[in-house]
C-alpha cells in the first residue's frame, strides 16, 4: 500500500513556477496571460503601482476641487445663480463627481476595491464630466481649455492601476462624451470647431495607447523574468526540488507553527550510498540520471502543503513530513528505500542505488539547526552500521 501511494503523483509547489517560463515561452503579445498567472499579475500591478495611483488621485481631488470653486466663480453663481438646466448639470456634475471620487479615495472603499476598479472609476467620472462641461462651456460662449480634453485622453496610460484594455477603454469615454454633447448642445456656429477638436481626441488615443501598450508588454516581461529568476533562486536546477535556502525558511516556519500547534513533525535527511563510486564506475550522467530518480521518489512523499521535500546539495536531502509522526514516517521512508531500489534498477556487478537515512523528531525549544544536526548525526550512524538503512532518533 506504501509503495502504491509513493507511486502515485502529488502536486509539487516546484512545477506551479514553471507557469512562468511556459508563459514566457508562449509569448503574450496580447496582454493577457493564463488565468491564475493572470490573476497574479494583476495583484504585483496593483501592489506596485498604488502609492503612485493614489498620489495622482488625491493630486486629482484637489484640483477637481479647484474646478468645482471656479465654476462657482466663472459662473458668478452667487449673483447670478444657476439660471438653465445645463449650467445645473455642470455645477451638479462637477460636485457629485468629486464627492464620490473623495468617498472612494477617503473611506475605508479604497482599500476594499481593487486598484484597477478604483483607477477606472476615478478616471472615467474626471474625464467624461470635464469633457461634457466643456462643450457646455463652449455652447455659451464660454472660453475652454480643448486641450486639456487632450491631456485627459492620454492621462488614461499613466501608470494608475489599470491594465492596458481597460486604460484604452477609459480613454474613449471623453471623446464619447464629447461627441454627444457637441451633437446636443452646439449650433452651426459654435460646432464648427467640434469635429477639429474630435479629430484631435481619436489621434491622441493611438499616440497614448502604443505607450501603455509597449510599457506595459515591458511590464509583463520583467513579471515573468522575476518569477522565473525568483524560481531559480529557490529551487535546485537539476531535481527540481527546493534548494537549501528555501529550505531553512520553510522549515523554520514549519517547526514553529508545529510548536505553537502541537502537531507532530519529523525530519529526515538522506544520502545515497557509495555516491562517488558509482559516479566513477559509470559517469556523471548517469549519476545526474540517479540523482533525479531518488529525487523524483522523496518528491512524491511531500504531499501536504507543510511538506517539503529538497535536495540540500550532492547526493544529499532532506524530507520534512508535517503532521506526521515518528512511527508513520518509519513506514513511510522504509518504503521509499525500496522505491529507490526500483527506479534505479541494477547495473552489472551492482546491486543497485541505496540510500541511508536519519530522521528524527524536533524537541521542545529546538530550533531548526538543532534538528538538522541530530539528523544528519543519525545520518552517518546509518552509513556506519552498514548503509542502506533508517536510524531514528
Amino acid at each position: 500500500m506504501l509503495a502504491k501511494v509513493i507511486d502515485s503523483p502529488a502536486p509539487i509547489q516546484a512545477t506551479n513556477e514553471e507557469r512562468y517560463e511556459r508563459q514566457f515561452a508562449k509569448g503574450f503579445s496580447r496582454l493577457r496571460f493564463e488565468p491564475a498567472l493572470e490573476a497574479e499579475y494583476r495583484k504585483a500591478l496593483a501592489d506596485e503601482q498604488r502609492p503612485a495611483a493614489m498620489v495622482c488621485a488625491a493630486a486629482t481631488l484637489i484640483i477637481w476641487f479647484c474646478f468645482v470653486a471656479f465654476d462657482f466663480v466663472r459662473l458668478d453663481v452667487a449673483r447670478n445663480g444657476i439660471p438653465r438646466p445645463d449650467l445645473w448639470f455642470l455645477v451638479s456634475g462637477r460636485i457629485a463627481s468629486l464627492v464620490i471620487i473623495a468617498v472612494i479615495l477617503l473611506s475605508p472603499l479604497r482599500k476594499r476595491m481593487p486598484l484597477g476598479t478604483v483607477a477606472v472609476i476615478v478616471y472615467s467620472l474626471v474625464a467624461t464630466v470635464a469633457a461634457i462641461n466643456a462643450i457646455i462651456y463652449k455652447s455659451h460662449g464660454i472660453p475652454s481649455a480643448d486641450a486639456a480634453l487632450v491631456v485627459a485622453v492620454l492621462a488614461a496610460f499613466l501608470p494608475l492601476g489599470m491594465v492596458f484594455s481597460w486604460a484604452l477603454i477609459a480613454s474613449l469615454l471623453p471623446i464619447g462624451a464629447a461627441t454627444i454633447a457637441g451633437f446636443l448642445l452646439l449650433n452651426d456656429i459654435t460646432g464648427r470647431g467640434q469635429f477639429g477638436l474630435i479629430f484631435v481626441l481619436v489621434l491622441a488615443v493611438p499616440v497614448g495607447s502604443i505607450g501603455g501598450y509597449m510599457r506595459e508588454l515591458a511590464h509583463r516581461r520583467q513579471f515573468l523574468l522575476t518569477g522565473m529568476l525568483a524560481r531559480q533562486a529557490q529551487f535546485d536546477p537539476l531535481t527540481d526540488l527546493a534548494n537549501r535556502r528555501l529550505f531553512q525558511r520553510h522549515a523554520t516556519a514549519a517547526l514553529a507553527h508545529a510548536a505553537r500547534t502541537d502537531e507532530p513533525i519529523v525530519l529526515a535527511v538522506i544520502d545515497i550510498d557509495h555516491f562517488k563510486l558509482f559516479n566513477d564506475q559509470h559517469g556523471h550522467t548517469a549519476g545526474d540520471v540517479a540523482i533525479c530518480a531518488v529525487a523524483d521518489a522523496i518528491r512524491n512523499l511531500a504531499r501536504r502543503p507543510m511538506d517539503m521535500a529538497t535536495r540540500l546539495g550532492g547526493e544529499e536531502f532532506a524530507l520534512l513530513l508535517y503532521g506526521t509522526d515518528m512511527e508513520r514516517a518509519r513506514q513511510v521512508l522504509e518504503a521509499l528505500r525500496s522505491r529507490v531500489l526500483e527506479v534505479t534498477p541494477p547495473r552489472p556487478q551492482d546491486r543497485g542505488v541505496t540510500i541511508s537515512i536519519g530522521v528524527t523528531e524536533p524537541q521542545p525549544g529546538e530550533d531548526l539547526l538543532a534538528v538538522y544536526h541530530r539528523a544528519d548525526q543519525l545520518l552517518y550512524a546509518s552509513k556506519r552500521n552498514g548503509r542502506d538503512r533508517i536510524t531514528e532518533g
